[in-house]
């Protein structure tokens, strides 16, 4: 009896050692992953390329930490399976850090989405253009450029405004011609 137990725990012990060692693996490629991606994503100038479009964030950063965590959430279902452990739960827990995500990525849409709809509106309308005078609530100026998230004034005072073009589907403006 006294020998089928140090036989279990000696078992149970060499799948403890095997899982820490795929923890540790895990957590050294999690590291690495992020690093060589960040590196890639930097010779590719993506922020400055997301800049363009509107997006001022580090997308760089961002997407490197998002492939670094899904190395770690892999490891620790490894580590999971190997202690013999991993079960519905395990499931539930992955599908709801996914949802949660998923969830931060849709909020974070809530404001790109009305301002390209109203950037295909301008588009379509034609009303706002580069050169034309622009007045919209307390500003008023030149527009410089429109954006796929912002239109570029630029004051009387010489200042450039960024403002957003949902702002035009909801408020009144007034156009000009410049001379």
């Amino acid at each position: 009896m006294v020998e089928e137990v140090v036989k279990v725990a000696e078992s149970y012990l060499k799948d403890v050692i095997i899982g820490l060692v795929i923890l540790l693996i895990g957590f050294i490629l999690g590291i690495l992953v992020k690093k060589i991606i960040y590196k890639v994503l930097k010779e590719f100038e993506l922020n400055k390329i997301m800049s363009k479009v509107g997006i001022t964030s580090n997308v760089e950063k961002g997407i490197s930490w998002i492939v670094s965590l899904l190395v770690y959430l892999v490891a620790i279902v490894l580590f999971l399976n190997q202690l013999r452990i991993a079960s519905v739960v395990l499931y539930l827990v992955v599908g709801a850090i996914l949802m949660l995500i998923i969830l931060t990525f849709v909020v974070g849409l809530k404001d790109v989405i009305p301002n390209i709809v109203a950037w295909v509106f301008i588009q379509r309308k034609g009303t706002i253009k580069e050169g034309r005078r622009v007045e919209v609530r307390e500003i008023a100026g030149v527009v410089e450029n429109v954006g796929y998230l912002e239109t570029e004034i630029k004051t009387d005072r010489g200042d450039i405004l960024y403002v957003p073009n949902a702002l035009f589907m909801k408020s009144k403006f007034s156009l000009k011609k410049e001379k």
